[in-house]
C-alpha cells in the first residue's frame, strides 16, 4: 500500500504560514499537493490566500479539530486515501492558536491512517519580532516550537540584526533537537527542510545543524545535549542506552509514563535496539501514547546504541533515566537467552 507523505504546518497567528506553504508548493513542483486547512470559525480567511495550482483544498472549519482528537480529521483522511492516485503529497496548516499534538497524535497512533499516510515532519513558523511576547504569553507556541522537527525564523529583515541571534537561542533552549532555520517573507530551503523528519533520526545521531536564509551553518552543541533547557519552564534532555533494551518490560513502564506525566511529557522520540533484533525501533510519543515502529537495519560491526529525546516542562532526568536503566539488557544476559 502506497504511502502518501504528509507535512504538518504549525506556527502562531501571523508568523507566515501560508506565505511559506505557497512557497513551499512552488518549490515542490511538478508534484502534486492536497491542503488541508485547519482554521477555526465558519469562514476560512486563508482559504483564498492559498495559491491555484493546488490540487484540492478541504477545510476544516465548524470548530478547531486540534482542540481535542476531532473526528473531523479522521473523515477528511478517510475521503483522502479515496483519492489517493490524484496528490502526491499531503499538507496539514493548522491554525495559530493550535497545540499540534492531537494532530500528530492521529498520524502515529491510528492503525487506518498509518496505511495510507506517513508523517514526513511538523514545520514550525516562527515571527522573529514577536515570538518572545507568545512564548511568555501563551502555552500553546510553546508546544508549537517544542513538537517541531523544523524550525523556521521568518521575517528577520523585521527585526535588527543582533536580534536574530537571541530568538535562535530561545528556541535552541525550547527544542534543542529541532533543525533551526531563519528566513524573510516565508522564503526558506525547502530541500534542506524535507531532510529533517519525525522518524529521520539522523537528526538526533549527529550534531544539529542550523540553517540560515543564505547559506548553510554549523554549530556544535553537545555540550547542551546532556542537560535540561530551562526556558519557560521548558526542560529537554536525550537518554542514551549503550545496550538494548528489554521492550516486554519496557512497555508497562511507557504506560505508566503517560499516566503519572501526561500533562508534562510534550514529545519523546528517538531508536532502541532490541536483543536479537536486526533493525533499530523507533520509539515515539506526541501526547498520550507511545508509539513503536520498525527503522532500518542495524549495520553489520555497528555499536547498536539507543537514543530518546524528551522534551517538556518539569522533567527529572534522572527520574526518566531509572525507569528505563532498569530495562537494559547487558551482553552477560544476552548470551543466556541464546541458551
Amino acid at each position: 500500500m502506497k504511502q502518501t507523505p504528509v507535512h504538518i504546518i504549525t506556527g502562531f497567528l501571523g508568523a507566515g504560514k501560508t506565505t511559506f506553504l505557497n512557497h513551499f508548493i512552488k518549490a515542490l513542483l511538478p508534484e502534486r499537493i492536497m491542503v488541508i486547512e485547519n482554521e477555526c470559525g465558519e469562514t476560512n480567511i486563508d482559504g483564498g490566500l492559498i495559491m491555484d495550482g493546488v490540487e484540492e483544498i478541504v477545510e476544516l472549519s465548524a470548530g478547531c479539530l486540534c482542540c481535542s482528537l476531532s473526528d473531523g480529521l479522521l473523515d477528511v483522511l478517510s475521503e483522502a486515501s479515496k483519492r489517493q492516485d490524484q496528490y502526491d503529497r499531503l499538507v496539514i496548516e493548522t491554525t495559530g492558536i493550535a497545540d499540534p499534538s492531537s494532530i500528530i497524535q492521529v498520524f502515529l497512533e491510528d492503525p487506518r491512517v498509518e496505511k495510507y499516510f506517513h508523517l514526513e515532519q511538523v514545520i514550525c513558523l516562527t515571527d522573529a519580532g514577536l515570538l518572545e511576547e507568545w512564548l511568555r504569553e501563551t502555552d500553546e507556541a510553546l508546544r508549537q516550537v517544542a513538537l517541531a522537527d523544523a524550525i523556521l525564523i521568518n521575517k528577520i529583515d523585521m527585526v535588527s540584526q543582533t536580534a536574530v541571534p537571541k530568538v535562535q537561542a530561545l528556541v535552541e533552549n525550547i527544542n534543542p533537537h529541532a533543525v533551526i532555520f531563519t528566513g524573510k517573507q516565508g522564503v526558506f530551503p525547502v530541500p534542506e527542510i524535507m531532510k529533517t523528519g519525525t522518524t529521520k533520526l539522523r537528526q538526533m545521531e549527529d550534531k544539529p545543524h542550523h540553517f540560515h536564509h543564505d547559506h548553510a551553518h554549523e554549530h556544535n552543541h553537545d555540550h547542551q545535549h546532556d542537560h535540561k533547557h530551562n526556558a519557560h519552564g521548558i526542560t529537554s534532555f536525550t537518554l542514551t542506552f549503550p545496550f538494548p533494551l528489554n521492550l516486554d518490560n519496557l512497555s508497562l513502564d511507557l504506560t505508566r509514563i503517560v499516566n503519572l506525566y501526561r500533562h508534562q511529557v510534550y514529545r519523546v522520540k528517538g531508536i532502541i535496539a532490541l536483543p536479537q533484533y536486526p533493525n533499530r525501533v523507533v520509539l515515539q510519543s506526541a501526547r498520550s501514547t507511545f508509539v513503536i515502529t520498525d527503522g532500518d537495519p542495524w549495520k553489520e560491526g555497528e555499536k547498536r546504541e539507543g537514543k530518546l529525546v524528551f522534551i517538556g516542562r518539569g522533567l527529572k532526568k534522572g527520574a526518566f533515566e531509572k525507569i528505563f536503566n532498569r530495562h537494559i539488557v547487558f551482553p552477560a544476559q544476552s548470551s543466556l537467552e541464546k541458551r
